[in-house]
């Protein structure tokens, strides 16, 4: 049986052909591969390096990600050629241009705005060449983007959390048009002058969006020429997690971009250690908030897996308790950790890149098998004992940084079934 599975086999979804008869002389008869509907994917994006969902492939969470900023590190800038779209996202997919307007207006290349579904071809003349990947669900209650009537922010105004606006689902007809607009701190905007043209489950080519433009965190005066008056589609995205002080993101905040972040290393200095008391998760995103991460060489207090929503922490162990959070979509291929089921680095291997993996995405080295590992320079992860697939404590974990680690510890020796990664 020939079967191609993508990074999402854990949902249950593969293709696959039948057999061949086995009768002498007998024709083979035609291959069939189901249809597939609109794809029950556990993450909201996966991109892939090959056509049909082959090579390297990146998961990402709700957010706007920048080839230039690292944030398609794991599969690379003008790379991405087939996509996956989970049900409830839509993907803005750029070739991202360096050149810069004089009013500081990023121009992007060709776009094109993808619905959930897998995409076995970019199309559109985007195959290896995507450098900005914009994914959105349906609009959040949020003031990260404020458009604008008139020029230098002035006429009506119109606030915008994450998520996608069209004009042709009358998400902007409390304006005339766009025509300036400010982005909070930790959010983007890509404003393209069309809307989406809907595509099939297993299009070929997605919608294309006319002219469109990035803009990040500041006021920005013009939309720039071409887009003024005739924006049409707003996507915007805001960060993987954020984390304050207060209750319901009140006090101190800070904003966080997938990775794993320690207060001994200065991360969480303007919300502060042993402060935090609430957060927000992005959709389709994951944290998992850990206290004590000097408590002993390696070793972490308590942690919890939260999903997307916001989380109050007044009333559970973790609250002004927090000293490391690890935020991620899913997993990636690459080989920033290589784990081995037996000690002293032997036994059976697999390699993982940045992200989240759990007991269903641990592969050749399986759930509740690792014994040791090595981690590329500059590479750090967490290991935890249990995944869950709803909110909640799991268990022993440790951190570990660069190098190799003959032993994961008592605790975690063929116990590991949640880990988090970090280039």
């Amino acid at each position: 049986m020939w079967i191609r599975r993508s990074l999402l086999a854990a949902a249950g979804t593969a293709y696959a052909l039948l057999p061949l008869t086995a009768a002498a002389g007998a024709p083979a008869p035609v291959p069939v591969v189901p249809e597939p509907a609109v794809p029950d994917a556990v993450y909201p994006l996966v991109a892939y390096a090959d056509p049909k969902l082959g090579g390297a492939s990146q998961t990402f969470g709700a957010g706007v990600f920048d080839a230039g900023s690292g944030g398609l590190g794991a599969i690379g800038d003008d790379a991405v050629s087939s996509l996956r779209v989970g049900v409830g996202f839509r993907v803005l997919a750029c070739d991202r241009t360096a050149a810069q307007s004089a009013d500081a207006v990023d121009g992007l290349g060709s776009c094109r705005y993808f619905d959930a579904g897998w995409y076995d071809r970019i199309g559109g003349g985007l195959d290896d060449h995507i450098s900005l990947l914009t994914v959105v669900a349906a609009k959040e209650t949020g003031q990260g983007v404020t458009v604008y009537g008139e020029p230098a922010l002035s006429g009506g105004k119109l606030r915008l959390g994450p998520g996608r606006y069209e004009a042709s689902a009358g998400d902007l007809d409390r304006l005339d048009a766009v025509r300036s607009l400010a982005v909070a701190d930790g959010h983007q905007a890509v404003l393209c002058d069309s809307d989406r043209t809907t595509a099939g489950t297993t299009a070929t080519a997605g919608g294309n969006p006319g002219l469109c433009r990035v803009f990040g965190p500041g006021e920005h005066p013009s939309v720039g020429v071409g887009l003024d008056g005739t924006v049409s589609l707003i996507a915007v995205g805001g960060p993987a997690v954020t984390a304050a002080d207060g209750p319901a993101l009140a006090g101190a905040v800070q904003s966080f971009g997938p990775g794993v972040h320690q207060a001994a290393a200065g991360h969480l200095a303007p919300v502060g250690n042993d402060a935090i008391s609430s957060l927000h998760v992005a959709a389709g995103h994951r944290v998992l908030a850990c206290a004590d991460d000097q408590a002993a060489p390696a070793a972490l207090g308590e942690c919890t897996l939260f999903g997307s929503g916001l989380h109050e922490l007044a009333g559970t162990g973790l609250d002004n308790g927090v000293s490391l959070l690890a935020v991620s979509a899913g997993p990636s291929t690459g080989q920033v950790l290589t784990a081995y089921a037996d000690g002293g680095l032997t036994g059976a291997s697999g390699g993982f890149g940045p992200g989240m993996f759990a007991a269903a995405d641990l592969g050749t080295v399986g759930n509740d098998a690792i014994s040791s590992l090595r981690l590329a320079e500059g590479g750090r992860a967490v290991l935890c004992e249990h995944d869950e697939t709803a909110p909640g404590e799991v268990g022993a974990c440790h951190l570990f940084t660069a190098g190799d680690h003959a032993s994961v510890g008592k605790a975690l020796n063929d116990q590991t079934s949640l880990i988090f990664v970090a280039s």
